[in-house]
């Protein structure tokens, strides 16, 4: 594809001067005052007010239509996912100042731009940045991963060209300083702890309609992360399931979806929603939803069921589909709104836990001592285990109830299902800066929230789901990102013997719990400054790792 090499020549007069140095809810619960919609969101998703109630819960679409489109949208579709229909001049403010009459997308972020990108001394395969396919083996889909730690740019524009490889560019809020404002802003914007962006640039098609032509970066696979996919050039074909493999996942939930669930997600259209993002496009997906992408030609003179859904703005002339970069390789980024163990509903009663026992000593403190864990001289160097380190993995536990919420649900009963729910409600994310001053509406709504997951938590949690928890602790994660954690978690927190668990009284277990909940109603105010504090820090970190 000479178009790609084109590229390469161009690229270190044109772009390299903004590039970052390398080293260097749902309706419930509104990130942001629905009076005054935030204008990077409404310029994304325009009619703001979807997307608050899109947030955590279903997928949302953002597409730019021409004229004739948006008369016409009857929406007259397969698809379920709903749709806004926009024009381009809505996302003019996605650009700078100094950007004003380019094209928005493009002054965000250009093929040549990437090229630039990897091209820095210190970018390395695998780590920064990776060339990455995907590879189905007996009917299960793998990510193919290059192996080398280092490629030239001509090894690099081969693989892409030739072997159908995505270049997929991690941290790109560290690495480009146009889409780091745009992280920046999403995160004032959406209040969330940290907003981090990936890359992914994949080689257009080969042949219209064919699976064999389809070129893949990623195989299917859900994220532990709300994202927001904005398209940049090129076009992508993306199937999105409507529900939840894991609702509302924690990162230390992330898994490669079965292959079980996968059919379950493809065997019926009305599991999920397939449609094409244009230059200009913005899809919102939950964490929890699996989904894939692909580049594929389409014809934009065929009939199809879905409308505008299917294709780019209509257009006759193949001028004004080189004028909107409709063609050539698909490039888009990804933003991932991160509340980690720190920005959740689950979050907040884990700083409720550590002002209990900071302030309470109704309990004898330790409730394993080390001897009963730990055998003969390997006591002596051990910690004992305390009644704050059982309760705070029992609330991980509570939410954490996937084997009875999560879809595609194949054995689990409707009162199953709306138990599930209650303590999966923990998993939502809170907005940092929140006080009854700033949003009394919303400040008291959390606190309702707060009370009534004490509730859920007092009423749910047993020591035989804590000790299964924690015995799937045991094993560590391939990923150390992945790894379980919550607010304080330190060594002390440790439960390295979940078999001991078991031995624990099961009435003093719930005296501990009762009493944590009487005491812990009046304490909303001062664990929503923790969580506060806490989740700043994070994100003043992660600022200045930028």
């Amino acid at each position: 594809m000479r178009r790609l090499f084109f590229y390469v020549n161009v690229i270190f007069t044109t772009a390299a001067q903004r590039c970052v140095d390398t080293d260097a809810n749902n309706s419930d619960f509104f990130a942001w005052d629905i009076a005054q919609p935030p204008p990077l969101l409404s310029a994304l998703f325009p009619n703001s007010t979807q997307l608050q109630s899109a947030w955590e819960t279903f997928p949302l679409l953002s597409k730019v239509a021409f004229v004739d489109d948006l008369q016409q949208n009857d929406q007259s579709t397969k698809n379920t996912i709903p749709v806004i229909l926009h024009d381009r001049s809505s996302i003019l403010p996605l650009q700078s100042e100094k950007d004003s009459g380019k094209d928005p997308m493009l002054s965000l972020l250009t093929v040549d731009d990437t090229i630039s990108i990897i091209s820095q001394p210190a970018m390395t395969h695998g780590v920064d940045y990776k060339l990455a396919k995907k590879i189905v083996q007996n009917g299960e889909e793998f990510l193919g991963i290059l192996p080398k730690p280092f490629y030239s740019i001509d090894e690099i524009i081969s693989h892409f060209n030739y072997g159908g490889f995505s270049v997929v560019i991690d941290r790109m809020h560290r690495r480009w300083a146009p889409v780091a404002l745009l992280a920046t802003r999403l995160e004032d914007e959406l209040n969330s702890i940290k907003v981090g962006v990936n890359m992914y640039l994949t080689p257009e098609a080969t042949l219209p309609g064919s699976e064999a032509g389809k070129k893949q970066g990623f195989e299917a696979h859900w994220d532990w992360m709300d994202v927001i996919v904005i398209q940049i050039s090129g076009r992508k074909l993306w199937s999105v399931a409507n529900e939840a493999t894991v609702y509302l996942s924690n990162k230390d939930q992330k898994r490669k979806p079965t292959i079980e669930e996968i059919q379950h997600y493809v065997q019926s259209p009305a599991r999920f929603s397939e449609f094409t993002l244009c230059p200009g496009d913005a899809l919102y997906i939950p964490r929890g939803h699996i989904h894939n992408a692909s580049t594929v030609l389409i014809n934009n003179d065929a009939s199809t069921n879905n409308g505008p859904l299917d294709n780019c703005p209509s257009s006759p002339t193949a001028e004004m589909a080189t004028l909107l970069n409709w063609n050539g390789p698909s490039l888009h980024l990804t933003f991932g709104v991160e509340q980690s163990c720190e920005g959740t509903l689950e979050s907040l009663l884990h700083h409720a836990l550590n002002l209990y026992f900071g302030g309470h000593r109704a309990f004898d403190s330790v409730a394993i001592p080390a001897e009963s864990c730990y055998s003969g001289s390997q006591a002596a160097s051990k910690h004992d285990i305390k009644w704050e380190a059982i309760l705070h993995h029992a609330l991980a536990a509570v939410a954490r109830k996937s084997h009875v919420c999560d879809f595609p649900s194949f054995h689990d009963t409707s009162a199953k299902r709306e138990d599930c729910k209650g303590s999966a409600s923990l998993r939502r994310s809170l907005p940092l800066g929140l006080s009854e001053k700033s949003d009394s509406k919303q400040y008291a709504h959390v606190k309702k929230a707060f009370l009534h997951a004490l509730d859920i938590f007092k009423s749910s949690a047993s020591i035989t789901a804590t000790a299964d928890f924690v015995q799937t602790l045991q094993k560590p994660p391939s990923d150390p990102e992945l790894s379980f954690c919550f607010p304080g978690y330190s060594v002390e927190h440790v439960v390295a013997c979940p078999d001991s668990l078991m031995s624990l009284n099961e009435r003093e277990f719930k005296q501990v719990l009762t009493d944590f909940h009487e005491k812990t109603s009046t304490n909303f105010h001062a664990a929503l400054n923790y969580l506060d504090k806490f989740g700043n820090a994070i994100r003043e970190k992660s600022r200045s790792q930028g």
